[in-house]
């Protein structure tokens, strides 16, 4: 690199075309531009790195540039080349974090009404806007809705939610999303190439798959990996620096839970701490990765970022998951996490997940026969089910409760305190309270109940809720434990 500038500095965009991503934010500012329908004041409201600030500093270039071409900066006139150097005066950048009272603003206030001393307006951008405290606000919204002819707000911020709503209503309003993989990994690609920055796919990929979608962090880990000095940068040495495991022990962890073998998780756990691993990076891994699976169940797939053959992977180890395993997989880890972190002990969190999502998958019931159920006949001799006044209750119920317990913990509470019965080919479930009853009556639990019996090769029987009496500290308590698990 022949600067010593950070990429992302270098690198920022001089033109609206060089920007990436946005498309639906960069058109709508171009046709303005090109219509000469500028507003007073603009809000740019997104996650970091995603160019909102490019795009406020390139929306202040084109329309102070005496030639722009259909919108576009020409970079050629008096006031693109000030912008290119930095000097030009008309552009005043505030950063609302650390000028975030009353006095910055006012001084701001006083300041507006002095005519642009080289372009045609005075563009105030004000980053990280939602940090300036409320008295600064009250003090900058009559400015805000009838500022001076010449001069234009853009105002940006990462929690839009923390603006007063007077101030959004004063200003045109536009989302930024995050960039997708294939974005970055391009502009990376662009870069690197012009750079002579010598660079596997692999770790192009990588470092696009941990910017989260913002090109200014991945720009940052481009730095970093320039750092190594390593003739080629390499997948496996920026791995290690940034503390990224292979996506293959991602996948061989939730293998071990899905076999049950909590062992063969632990030591993968292990091994991976004792090669300096960040564990908590390994965490956010996995958790993503279960929720990728997660909508890959859900048929989802166009929501997962990766490509056609981790995609392909990803649906041959899903097909012997249930979503209900997947969501309580998930819940078990971020309780882990959340519960068990402990500095001397950085692997307990891991541990304690594995431990109770592998508990979980050696408790799955069986699969379910293709036979129908066997039931004892008269003479003692089991024959397959063929009405419903043949059903054992006694054996099929708790199995049920059982099942309902792993694949939905919700349901399988509310049933803890029930009991069943066969009635006139109807199989009554009793429960203590009209609460419950009513609870279980809902159409959702209801069909939840019968996929459950189905499974369990009880079809075609109808199931009604009864209520029984039961002392009322014994009701308030079941009652308790539902809203506990609710």
């Amino acid at each position: 690199m022949a600067e010593g500038r950070a990429l992302y500095r270098k690198w920022r965009p001089q033109k609206f075309a060089d920007l990436v991503g946005q498309d639906h934010v960069k058109q709508t500012v171009i046709n303005a531009i090109v219509g000469d329908r500028i507003t007073h004041a603009y809000l740019f409201a997104g996650p970091r790195g995603t160019g909102k600030t490019s795009l406020a500093r390139l929306l202040a270039k084109a329309i102070n540039c005496t030639d722009n071409q259909a919108g576009e900066p020409c970079g050629k006139c008096h006031n693109c080349l000030a912008f290119a150097q930095g000097n030009f005066v008309d552009l005043i950048e505030i950063d609302a974090a650390s000028h975030t009272s009353v006095d910055d603003v006012r001084d701001l206030i006083e300041k507006v009404n002095l005519v642009p001393s080289l372009g045609r307006y005075k563009v105030y951008i004000i980053d990280e806007v939602h940090m300036l405290s409320k008295n600064a606000f009250n003090a900058l919204l009559k400015t805000l809705e009838e500022p001076p002819a010449h001069v234009v707000f853009v105002l940006a911020t990462t929690e839009v939610h923390k603006l007063l709503p007077t101030v959004i209503s004063r200003c045109q309003y536009f989302d930024f999303h995050y960039l997708s993989r294939v974005e970055v990994t391009q502009q990376l690609k662009k870069i690197t190439d012009q750079e002579k920055i010598r660079i596997t796919d692999a770790a192009l990929s990588l470092i696009a798959e941990n910017s989260e979608g913002s090109l200014r962090d991945a720009l940052s880990i481009l730095d970093q990996a320039i750092g190594l000095g390593d003739v080629r940068i390499e997948r496996d040495s920026l791995a290690k620096l940034l503390g990224v495991v292979d996506r293959a022990v991602i996948q061989q962890l939730t293998q071990a839970v899905v076999d049950g073998k909590a062992v063969a998780g632990i030591d993968l756990i292990n091994d991976v701490y004792d090669k300096g691993y960040d564990l908590n990076q390994l965490a956010k891994q996995w958790m993503e990765y279960l929720r990728e699976l997660l909508m890959t169940k859900l048929g989802n797939s166009e929501l997962v970022d990766r490509s056609a053959d981790d995609k392909k992977f990803m649906a041959e180890q899903v097909a012997s998951i249930s979503i209900s395993q997947l969501v309580n997989w998930l819940q078990r880890l971020v309780e882990s996490v959340n519960n068990y972190k402990l500095a001397h002990l950085p692997q307990l969190a891991l541990e304690m997940a594995i431990l109770r999502s592998t508990n979980l998958a050696t408790q799955t019931p069986p699969a379910v026969p293709a036979a129908p159920l066997a039931v004892a006949s008269p003479g003692g001799s089991p024959r397959p089910m063929a009405e419903a006044e043949t059903v054992n209750v006694d054996e099929v119920w708790p199995k049920l409760c059982a099942q309902l317990e792993i694949t939905n913990p919700a349901t399988g509470a509310l049933l803890k305190s029930s009991s069943a019965r066969l009635e006139n080919g109807r199989l009554v479930v009793e429960l203590p309270s009209d609460f419950l009853k009513g609870v279980m009556s809902k159409a959702a639990n209801h069909q939840v109940v019968l996929a459950s019996l189905s499974e369990l090769g009880v079809t075609s029987i109808p199931v009604e809720y009864r209520v029984v009496s039961k002392p009322e500290e014994g009701i308030a308590a079941e009652v308790g434990q539902v809203f506990d698990i609710m």
